[in-house]
């Protein structure tokens, strides 16, 4: 099977950015880590000069690659084996140690593609994009049940362009010289995840994800927008 050069220069790209990741945030210790492949299915927003809706546009669909790290907001392990302040402060307020112990932190590495098509007067055209960067979400777990788990989080995000096409009849136009493309894009959004529990470490997910970007309309310019739906799987190995 042959592997595009996006692939291999995307993990590439991940795995360093995870590293450097890792060494800046080396003194908080990871609950665990997550690798995880999925889809986009991708909508670009996009409004004329008028402010007018265009809707020639249609979903496209891209790959999501994503390795990353998680964290406790409290270890009540760690807590509760020493004898610090922290420590008694937490043990003396039990529901809220439970709490904060169902309370997550996350930072990933992202490599994403996000896609779209088109018609306009009988011309069709498409638009290829490839995206790296980083995204953090803060989420909430629900206790065990049967090794089953749920859990809800709020993310941001923010991808640069590395590589991007238009396909416009029988011409490309690269993407990465158009700003509404070219410029770092900032997601906001929501994500679910289903767990379940394979054995000590190793956890497997589910997770659906929705994202969106929130460029402001400005007068007698277009504004693109984009709105990614995602699927992915994964696992978890916990430390």
């Amino acid at each position: 099977m042959k592997i595009s050069l996006f692939y291999i220069k995307a993990l590439v790209l991940m795995l360093i950015a995870f590293a450097i990741v890792c060494g800046i945030i080396g003194d908080i210790k990871a609950q665990s880590y997550n690798l995880s492949v999925g889809t986009n299915v991708s909508t670009y927003l996009f409004k004329n000069s008028d402010g007018v809706d265009v809707d020639f546009l249609k979903r496209g669909s891209g790959s999501r690659f994503q390795i990353g790290s998680e964290f406790l907001l409290l270890d009540t392990t760690n807590n509760y084996s020493s004898s610090s302040k922290k420590a008694i402060y937490f043990s003396q307020r039990q529901g809220l140690a439970k709490f904060l112990s169902l309370v997550h932190l996350d930072v990933q590495v992202e490599a994403n593609q996000i896609n779209a098509v088109g018609d306009d007067q009988n011309i069709a055209f498409s638009y290829q994009t490839n995206y790296v960067g980083l995204s953090g979400g803060l989420g909430i777990y629900s206790p065990s049940f049967k090794k089953w788990s749920v859990s809800l989080h709020s993310r941001l995000a923010g991808f640069k362009l590395i590589q991007g096409n238009q396909a416009l009849a029988s011409r490309y136009i690269d993407l990465t010289k158009d700003s509404q493309f070219a410029d770092i894009q900032l997601f906001a959004g929501l994500s679910t995840q289903v767990h379940k529990k394979l054995n000590d470490r190793i956890s497997a997910f589910l997770e659906y994800n929705r994202m969106q970007t929130f460029h402001p309309n400005q007068v007698g310019k277009p504004t693109l927008n984009f709105l990614n739906d995602t699927i992915s799987f994964g696992i978890k190995i916990s430390k």
